[in-house]
């Protein structure tokens, strides 16, 4: 396995210093990442199974209008905040300064976790950044309920009717809010949605009576895709060149959800990648985007399998 050393240090109650990133990531993908993310563009956050239940409900509870939620001190954001580190990670790797990102330089939107009354909220990430986040809508098949409560929701029907509403959602977005592209960071159930409008966008801008793309879509980052749903296997991990954009999947080797193994160890299917304290220690970065390390819990390395 590629080991990439990545040193970014957690700052407690400031912003972080601007990040010392790997530059030996296998070629092309380093060349993609480096132009993943532009000032102006908007970045779909798209989280999967349970996003209702960590985000959209666990957000939404919080007062006031816009939030200030700090991954650091919120477990249960913590569990599925993984589509925003990424977001981060991208746009690290693609070179944009964090005083920009703090700005709101680059949209951040989040699909799919069926917000009710939140319209916006400050995410403060492991580095202490404090990123604005805007909610797109929308609530995915699978947002309510663990991967055990989901198991017939897991359809090609339902990635399509996803990915569709996804589509339409983002498009409205950016015919009021113009930008140049769109990068989007996705996981779990998010990854697969937003593989298959990668895959399909052309079928699904027909379906959903639109010409075409209003914004081109120029890199999809899907973490942790399940390996098929019946009837359907997605592409698996890697970097395509598709006609309009890039996909680019990432599989831990340890994730019980890609694998489909149901006695796998849940913490692979984990893609921020912390050592020592979860909260306090220093912090590597998002697995496949700025590290290729691994890490359980904290402890580096692959997750052990429980015992049986």
């Amino acid at each position: 396995m590629l080991r990439v050393a990545l040193a970014v240090t957690l700052l407690g109650a400031c912003a972080a210093d601007e990040p010392t990133l790997a530059t030996d990531l296998p070629d092309p993908l380093e060349e993609v990442l480096a132009d993943s993310v532009h000032t102006g563009d908007l970045v779909v956050l798209v989280p999967g199974t349970a996003s209702y239940d960590f985000l959209g409900a666990t957000i939404d509870a919080l007062p006031g209008d816009r939030p200030r939620v700090d991954v650091r001190a919120s477990t249960k954001v913590a569990d599925d905040a993984i589509v925003i580190e990424q977001a981060i990670a991208a746009a690290h790797r693609a070179g944009i300064p964090n005083a920009e990102l703090e700005s709101g330089a680059v949209t951040f939107g989040l699909w799919g976790a069926g917000f009710t009354r939140v319209t916006a909220f400050d995410y403060v990430s492991y580095e202490g950044l404090t990123i604005p986040i805007i909610i797109l809508g929308g609530k995915n098949s699978c947002a309510v309920g663990r991967v055990v409560d989901n198991l017939l929701n897991y359809s090609i029907q339902n990635a399509e009717t996803d990915a569709r509403n996804l589509y339409l959602d983002v498009q409205r977005w950016v015919a009021a809010h113009p930008a140049p592209s769109i990068t989007i960071a996705s996981h779990s159930w998010g990854g697969a949605i937003a593989e298959y409008l990668t895959l399909h966008l052309d079928e699904i801008a027909a379906r959903a009576a639109q010409a075409g793309p209003l914004v081109p879509i120029h890199l999809t980052i899907a973490a942790g895709v399940p390996g098929y749903v019946p009837g359907y296997s997605f592409a698996g991990p890697g970097l395509r060149d598709l006609d309009h954009g890039a996909l680019y999947e990432i599989d831990r080797p340890d994730d019980p959800v890609h694998a489909m193994n149901p006695s796998g160890n849940p913490d692979g299917h984990q893609y921020d990648i912390l050592a020592g304290d979860a909260y306090l220690g220093t912090y590597l970065g998002a697995y496949g985007v700025t590290t290729m390390e691994l890490s359980c819990r904290g402890a580096p390395g692959e997750c052990p399998l429980p015992p049986p």
